[in-house]
């Protein structure tokens, strides 16, 4: 039984009321919500409900609905710095605790799998996972791979490998083939290549993956998926186009229109 027809039972209001009851995508919406539960329903049993559902804890979404957005590359790329992008898109008020640990550093900041929840996106809860760099032999850990696996489930994620924008190092050669071989799963099919700090970028992106050969290999591997991100910028329309290429996004975000704002999704 879904939890609007739970509520319903619960409640005595009709399922039509019922519904609006439960149509919570903001957090300051919730006072209302509760005072018009209060004035119509007048059942305290339906609170309960209302705030499993603003949580996204609902019998209707399950842990396996999440679709996870993978960072993967190597140290001082801008693994953590474009997670944050992601979600500040989402939220823009976020607080430092919220975000993930970004800063410059000679040594890695990032030694764990990281994990942060979009509670809801288009209606489907969203999660931005930061990893370490796994291709890094100093902080080889076989454990943080397993757990990295843990968020790669066939249809339920895409990977962003991230690479710098003016910076193509030898040890980024092949990498998309190591990490394949590091993770034990081929990623490929469901891999966006990030391109990081476009703000900083001199001429075309095109002709800086074309003038790399080792770089467009990686690009057409992954099905010419390819995006900039300026990490400065705080305009969500980057983030926004970022989604439209995820492979099979329509199916993955049904309710996603051109005219919906990435702005208010609730981030935990």
């Amino acid at each position: 039984m879904g939890v609007d027809h739970a509520t319903h039972r619960a409640t005595g209001c009709s399922l039509s009321e019922t519904q609006t009851l439960l149509r919570v995508t903001m957090r300051d919406q919730v006072p209302t919500l509760l005072h018009h539960v209060q004035q119509t329903c007048k059942v305290p049993a339906i609170i309960p409900l209302l705030i499993k559902k603003f949580r996204g804890e609902s019998n209707g979404l399950r842990s396996g609905d999440t679709f996870n957005i993978v960072l993967l590359g190597l140290t001082g790329t801008g693994k953590s710095a474009s997670g944050n992008t992601i979600l500040t898109a989402m939220n823009p008020h976020l607080k430092p605790k919220q975000l993930f640990e970004s800063r410059p550093s000679s040594i890695p900041i990032t030694t764990k799998c990281q994990f942060k929840t979009i509670r809801s996106l288009y209606s489907r809860r969203v999660g931005v996972v930061d990893t370490p760099d796994f291709l890094n032999d100093e902080i080889n850990d076989q454990a943080q791979v397993e757990e990295c696996k843990k968020f790669c489930q066939p249809g339920h994620y895409v990977v962003l490998l991230v690479i710098q924008m003016g910076r193509f190092t030898e040890g980024e050669k092949g990498m998309l083939e190591r990490l394949e071989m590091k993770l034990d799963c081929r990623i490929r099919e469901n891999t966006i290549v990030l391109l990081t700090h476009g703000e900083n970028a001199k001429g075309n992106v095109q002709s800086f993956i074309d003038e790399r050969s080792h770089l467009r290999h990686i690009v057409n591997e992954c099905g010419n998926r390819c995006h900039v991100f300026k990490n400065t910028s705080k305009e969500p329309k980057q983030v926004m186009e970022l989604f439209k290429k995820i492979p099979d996004y329509e199916t993955i975000f049904p309710e996603f229109t051109e005219k919906q704002s990435l702005i208010g999704c609730r981030v935990g």
